[in-house]
């Protein structure tokens, strides 16, 4: 691992700022091929099918398409189609009821949303209070020129974070310190700290010996492209590719391909080797680097004021944006317009809160991005991100009571690591760090659900839990919105918990009146259940359980079934 990194955190920042957001598209990729995640478990590659198109409406193309072609097939309906939809479609179509829609402002806790998108530039949150670029706190709030959000991870000179460490990392770091100063630590606070130092090095010694087999793979695999194309000219290097030259006259070819094939057994493609070897780089030189310290270098905020606001910016794209467009996009892209994706909120207006870097997001930012989405008029606060740790639980806890309080409801992603959340908890979550604390009641935890009412129907990445995950929704192969014009797919709970939040938002938007405890009550009692389904269980696919077993109602998100509720009330 390397302790240090060649340029300061502050200039890769400033390149990172200076730099216009690569184009993020996703290219057709070989098929039968696992997904690639990062080191919080979000999947960043999905090798297992072909990308999906935007599907572009028309006048004279008003049907709905294919369902194996469309990619916000989370609109569609599970009623009259094989998909396992939210029925957004159907809703609008035949179920809204005569009164003018009210809007709702749905805030985006994430890693930055690209407000030019072409599909979410008219769906913004606007601070009507707030004059553009003057460089003054108009309104008083503590945040200047909070147009269409804040950034919690940037400086006042307009630079931002990009990678981060993780929280164990910082943790680690905290007692090490502690230990070379000769501080007493208490015994249970002593045990603590083991457990997070055996987590941190056994987490380094894992990716640096994956690392090593990546990149052993790489040099074995360009070693033999090389032999290959020194005896014939040949460009594709693909398993199918390469079976051409199986048979090839001269044996030293086909030798050199075999070995390539034979490395291909394993790491698949050339492709899925550099995905491999670019992750566990990137998680040794940043997620696990101990030098690497973004608040002194980038932010510049007193970190131990967990009170502290007003840090930061308002680029609420920031470096990148990529995740937290996509979801934007799935809750208020907008519909019918001809381009891109649907959106499940036709009246949602997008709060862009920037506080997700690469790397895991900080209690005192989750503290102040939820208070300042609750003083800022936000009803649903979406939350596609979690870590392992959370040091400032305190903190994080009494700004989540604050927005139960205000009537907020929270929509948080359940995570990817394929676990019972029930027994390994992840942060932050509904529960008080003093247990004598209820949890929060407007809390929901949502998991991803697949296409298909078959034993696929739980995301193979998705956690669950009868006792901590509330309901399903869509999440696998979702298209949304990314930056600058662009779509692609993903998958994740991510994806789920924007779904959740877009149908709460069609709903509040139409039935104001719902306090945020019975909207979720809706949500979740109204959920489509599968009585007698059995599903593989994530952590052990040969097992199947009860789909039944998997969450708290049970069953997956439905908006035809709330509309239809609320209209025979």
């Amino acid at each position: 691992m390397k302790n240090g990194y060649k340029l300061s955190t502050l200039a890769v920042a400033i390149m990172a700022s200076a730099s216009v957001s690569a184009s993020v598209t996703v290219e057709p990729t070989p098929k039968n091929l696992p997904i690639i995640t990062d080191v919080k478990g979000n999947i960043i590659e999905d090798y297992s099918t072909q990308v999906i198109k935007p599907f572009a409406f028309s006048p004279m193309n008003t049907m709905v398409p294919p369902s194996e072609q469309r990619g916000d097939w989370f609109n569609m309906s599970a009623n009259y189609s094989n998909l396992q939809g939210v029925g957004a479609d159907y809703v609008y179509e035949t179920m809204l009821p005569p009164l003018k829609p009210q809007p709702v402002v749905v805030a985006v806790l994430d890693s930055g949303v690209d407000i030019e998108h072409e599909d979410l530039k008219n769906k913004l949150w606007t601070n009507e209070d707030e004059i553009p670029g003057n460089g003054i706190d108009d309104d008083g709030n503590g945040y200047i020129d909070d147009v269409h959000g804040w950034n919690f991870l940037g400086n006042s000179l307009g630079i931002n974070v990009d990678q981060d460490t993780l929280e164990v990392t910082r943790e680690y770091k905290k007692y090490l310190e502690m230990v070379a100063q000769q501080e007493w630590i208490p015994p249970k606070l002593l045990k603590y700290y083991k457990g997070v130092e055996a987590d941190y090095l056994s987490s380094v010694a894992t990716d640096q010996n994956l690392l090593e087999q990546a990149t052993l793979a790489f040099e074995q695999a360009n070693g033999f492209k090389e032999a290959i194309l020194a005896l014939v000219e040949h460009k594709d290097f693909t398993v199918d590719g390469l079976q051409i030259l199986l048979s090839h006259s001269n044996p030293e070819v086909v030798d050199a391909t075999k070995g390539l094939l034979a490395v291909f057994e394993s790491w698949y493609s050339f492709d899925y080797i550099e995905s491999r070897k670019t992750r566990y780089e990137t998680s040794l030189n940043y997620h696990y680097n101990l030098e690497l310290d973004t608040r002194a270098d980038i932010v510049m905020d007193d970190i131990d004021n967990a009170w502290e606001k007003g840090y930061g910016n308002n680029d609420v794209k920031g470096p990148v944006g990529s995740h937290g467009t996509h979801v934007a996009g799935i809750i208020a892209a907008e519909r019918r317009n001809g381009i891109g994706i649907d959106g499940l909120a036709d009246y949602a207006q997008i709060m862009a809160v920037r506080m997700v870097p690469n790397g895991d997001e900080r209690d005192k930012d989750i503290a102040n991005a939820v208070r300042y989405a609750v003083d800022n008029g936000a009803k649903i606060i979406n939350m596609s991100f979690g870590k392992s740790y959370s040091p400032r639980k305190f903190v994080v806890d009494h700004a989540f009571r604050y927005a139960a309080s205000k009537g907020v409801l929270i929509v948080h992603s359940a995570g990817n690591s394929r676990t019972n959340n029930d027994i390994k908890p992840s942060f932050p979550n509904r529960f008080a760090k003093h247990q004598w604390s209820k949890p929060i009641s407007t809390w929901m935890d949502i998991g991803a659900s697949a296409k298909y009412a078959d034993d696929s129907l739980v995301a193979s990445f998705s956690n669950y839990g009868q006792e901590t995950v509330d309901v399903f929704a869509p999440g696998y192969r979702i298209l949304s919105s990314t930056p600058d014009n662009t779509y692609s797919t993903y998958s994740g709970t991510s994806m789920a918990a924007p779904v959740v939040s877009g149908v709460a938002a069609m709903v509040w938007s139409h039935y104001p009146d719902l306090t945020a405890v019975e909207l979720k009550e809706l949500l979740m009692s109204k959920a489509r259940i599968y009585p007698e389904l059995l599903v593989k269980n994530p952590t052990s696919p040969e097992d199947l359980v009860p789909f039944s077993s998997m969450s708290i109602s049970g069953g997956v998100v439905d908006a035809e079934a709330i509309f239809d509720e609320l209209q025979s009330r």
